[in-house]
């Protein structure tokens, strides 16, 4: 399917070949394929040349007990021994063998501790199967033959279902489960083949695969020749590359779409993106909630505020004393700054009479009456 899709592709392709390969009955098959062939007519003979083995369900053998259509078989190998690719050739066939070693034992232990004839995983996946089969209606005529309706887009399809015969591959289809679940509580082990039982399981993993020793001692043999190492390719620098270099039809994870804006019809964008030019700035309207108030934070201030003073500590006996006795202290102050200003600068003592500053005066009225009588010299001008 991947390589078809790098060749042809379209609405018809998506619609009707993937219908076409998992539908079980031959008729159907053709229905999707004609619808296929129909829009693209050269697809047959590219099918017919490079996809000419079995590639849909109805073609299946019915003895081939298999229901995948899928081949990925290359690729999960790949992911299993990646690790390992860059060994030696023994060295990689070793540790292949030790996986497999591992492997088997723990499928071995998994087999002992099952019980009853069909997996229990298989029963899991038809009783999930059974759900959802509302579209089909069953008319019985024989316990072993029974008549399926079903009804797909305003048309009506008849199958008939021979459930003694097992003809579906391995697993009951959709018809063989609304047949079987007309019944309450059905077993549906007897209508599973025996590929998927636990018997066939386990003897599956049954085999041992040989322990052997280190390469140190394995018996040394004469080959009659002398194997030369394999001519060495040209390398680049680094690490060698493990991991293949997937497809974009490979690639897994949520696929890129390129959206596309309804009012401008630019891509990139939806419509009412900021990105959008046709988006302007729109106003929030104000509900009565929300709505702003001229000079709402001071207006709650001064409410707070006032509750602060309503809600203040009650005035106690010294506080009631304190505040009577203010006015009187005030008076006081005044007076005695009034009467301060009135008094004459000279009557201002200069502070506390002592002894050493009536010694102190006493000399320095004796240096003033000394230096009285001292005569005085006239220096006479320089010419």
């Amino acid at each position: 399917m991947d390589n078809m899709k790098k060749k042809f592709s379209g609405n018809m392709y998506a619609k009707y070949m993937w219908p076409a390969a998992r539908a079980y009955c031959p008729l159907k098959h053709q229905y999707f394929m004609s619808k296929v062939l129909s829009a693209r007519p050269d697809m047959e003979k590219w099918l017919n040349e490079h996809h000419s083995l079995l590639w849909a369900r109805s073609k299946f053998s019915e003895f081939t007990k298999c229901h995948y259509i899928n081949n990925n078989l290359a690729e999960s190998w790949n992911s299993w021994i990646k690790q390992y690719k860059d060994l030696p050739v023994h060295c990689l066939a070793d540790a292949i063998r030790e996986k497999h070693v591992i492997l088997f034992e723990k499928r071995r232990r998994i087999s002992r501790a099952l019980e009853g004839v069909i997996l229990p995983a298989v029963l899991h996946q038809l009783n999930a199967n059974s759900k959802g089969l509302g579209h089909l209606s069953v008319t019985k005529g024989h316990p072993t033959q029974v008549q399926v309706s079903e009804i797909y887009k305003d048309e009506v399809r008849r199958h008939v279902v021979y459930l003694d015969q097992h003809i579906c591959t391995g697993k009951p289809c959709q018809y063989a489960l609304a047949v079987i679940t007309t019944t309450r509580n059905p077993n549906m082990e007897p209508f599973v083949d025996m590929a998927f039982s636990v018997q066939k399981f386990q003897a599956s993993y049954a085999g041992v695969i040989p322990n052997i020793t280190n390469r140190n001692q394995w018996p040394q043999v004469d080959k009659g020749f002398k194997l030369q190492p394999p001519i060495a390719k040209k390398r680049g620098v680094g690490r060698q590359r493990k991991n293949g270099i997937l497809s974009c039809l490979e690639r897994t994870g949520k696929a890129t779409r390129q959206v596309k804006c309804l009012g401008c019809g630019q891509t990139g964008h939806r419509k009412g993106n900021w990105k959008c030019e046709l988006t302007g700035t729109k106003k929030r309207k104000r509900t009565k909630k929300t709505k702003a108030k001229a000079g709402r934070k001071k207006a709650k201030k001064e409410e707070n505020k006032k509750d602060h003073e309503k809600t203040s500590t009650p005035r106690t006996r010294a506080t009631a004393a304190r505040e009577a006795a203010a006015p009187a202290a005030q008076a006081a102050t005044a007076a005695q700054e009034l009467a301060a200003a009135q008094e004459p600068a000279a009557s201002t003592s200069s502070g506390p009479c002592t002894r050493r500053k009536l010694a102190s005066e006493e000399a320095a009225s004796q240096d003033l009456v000394l230096a009285e009588q001292l005569p005085v010299e006239v220096i006479p001008p320089r010419r």
